[in-house]
């Protein structure tokens, strides 16, 4: 055993449908006792005494049959992986049982438990994955506060969940269909105690953020924070029940970034929003507006606009969808130029000289682009470095904020691994000294 603290795939995290507490605190402590032996593709079943069981669990009662209750749930008990569409390798969606079967020796007190294979091979190889930290569950008293903890743990070092459909929540906090369907109930009941429980109980603060349609909630947001007190108290000795090592420190074994935010988040990154930024706004909008206004703003960089903060400008951007604008704003100045006169008595048939002009000119643009950026990387090295002082110079003379930014990169020799908007500054800068040496 390698220490109380579980890697669950995200499936195994994100389920769906109703788990009572100790329902959940079971399953979590028998995946615990299972995870080094899921990949021995000898080993069929896992073992663990009950009484183990209830303490790790923090089940006082001696009752025995609350306990198989708990398992007989947990072989009923249907999971999906993959809920949130972060699917690993494969891209694969899928359902089972939590529990293939599950018998308990009246002698001995030993439970013996299986998993189905096609989950049991996601619980081994987990690419998406979260942590779990057996010795806080322990002191939850709401299935809706435990729920809160697993789904928002595994962004601890991103700062936030990301927006998610009202609907999307309930599933993964375990809201029976048809409860609390009017958002004042779902976030009296549901929402407000189980925040109260994690920032009570857990080593993570978490505080509700909400999107509104109009005057309609829509959608909610979690912002992680790590427990500035850390826990309080002592934590249950879940390793030494099991046998297992040392409890590790779960903000170090915490999922990076770059392990959770999808290609799109990244490329927000880049363009200089903090990863919880990245993540808001990429769940708050979809993924084609994003794109397109992230093009739209490369574009801005790369024809020399001063943008003075990259992140803001990005996010308003985004919010605004500039891009849309720009091209409806586009759009409108052909058709007036169309209307001018016509190059022909048979009205329409011909675009004006004008039009044919205006967009030969545009074309032209791109097509010398591409030349000077295919002559650029033909250079030599020796001739590039020439290039790049000379760029600098005249950024310099032009009183460009990058200057400095592209000075530092290219003094250090490090122009391949810019940010967006240095790289982009500096493509401009090439392109206009290659010009004048052709001039």
């Amino acid at each position: 055993m390698n220490g109380a603290e579980i890697k669950k795939h995200v499936g195994a995290v994100h389920v769906r449908g109703a788990l009572s507490l100790l329902e959940r605190k079971v399953s979590n402590v028998l995946l615990l006792n299972a995870y080094d032996e899921l990949d021995d593709p000898t080993v069929a079943e896992h073992s663990i005494n009950l009484p183990v069981l209830a303490d790790v669990v923090g089940f006082d009662s001696k009752d025995s049959k609350k306990l198989k209750n708990a398992l007989r749930a947990l072989v009923d008990y249907k999971i999906e992986w993959d809920v949130l569409g972060e699917g690993d390798d494969e891209g694969e969606w899928g359902v089972s049982s939590f529990l293939a079967s599950a018998r308990v020796e009246r002698r001995t007190g030993v439970c013996t438990y299986s998993y189905p294979a096609p989950l049991r091979r996601r619980l081994a190889n987990p690419q998406i994955y979260a942590r779990i930290n057996l010795s806080v569950q322990t002191r939850f008293a709401s299935t809706y506060a435990l729920a809160l903890y697993e789904n928002c743990l595994r962004f601890r070092k991103v700062g936030s969940t990301g927006f998610l459909a009202l609907e999307t929540w309930r599933g993964l906090l375990g809201v029976e269909e048809g409860e609390y369907e009017e958002y004042k109930y779902f976030n009296k009941r549901v929402l407000k105690p189980a925040v109260s429980g994690v920032n009570a109980h857990s080593d993570i603060r978490v505080e509700m953020v909400t999107r509104k349609e109009g005057r309609r909630i829509v959608a909610v947001k979690f912002l992680v924070s790590e427990a500035p007190e850390g826990l309080s108290g002592d934590p249950s000795d879940v390793a030494e029940a099991l046998g297992a090592a040392v409890l590790p420190d779960p903000r170090e074994l915490a999922p990076e970034p770059a392990e959770l935010l999808a290609p799109v988040q990244l490329k927000l990154v880049e363009f200089g929003l903090s990863d919880a930024q990245a993540l808001d706004l990429s769940t708050e909008f979809d993924a084609d507006r994003v794109e397109r206004n992230l093009g739209y703003v490369e574009a801005k960089l790369a024809a020399g606009d001063d943008v003075k903060n990259l992140a803001a400008y990005t996010v308003a951007a985004v919010r605004g969808d500039y891009e849309r604008g720009d091209r409806a704003a586009r759009r409108k100045r052909g058709e007036a130029k169309a209307k001018g006169p016509k190059a022909s008595d048979q009205p329409g048939l011909f675009p004006t000289a004008e039009v044919v002009a205006v967009r030969s000119l545009g074309e032209e643009d791109a097509a010398e682009g591409r030349q000077l950026d295919a002559a650029i990387a033909a250079l030599s090295d020796a001739d590039r470095a020439v290039l790049d002082t000379e760029a600098v110079a005249l950024l310099r003379e032009q009183g460009s904020g990058w200057w400095r930014e592209v000075e530092g990169a290219v003094e250090s020799g490090e122009t391949e691994g810019l940010g967006i908007a240095v790289r982009s500054v500096l493509r401009v800068a090439r392109r206009d000294v290659m010009r004048e040496r052709a001039a």
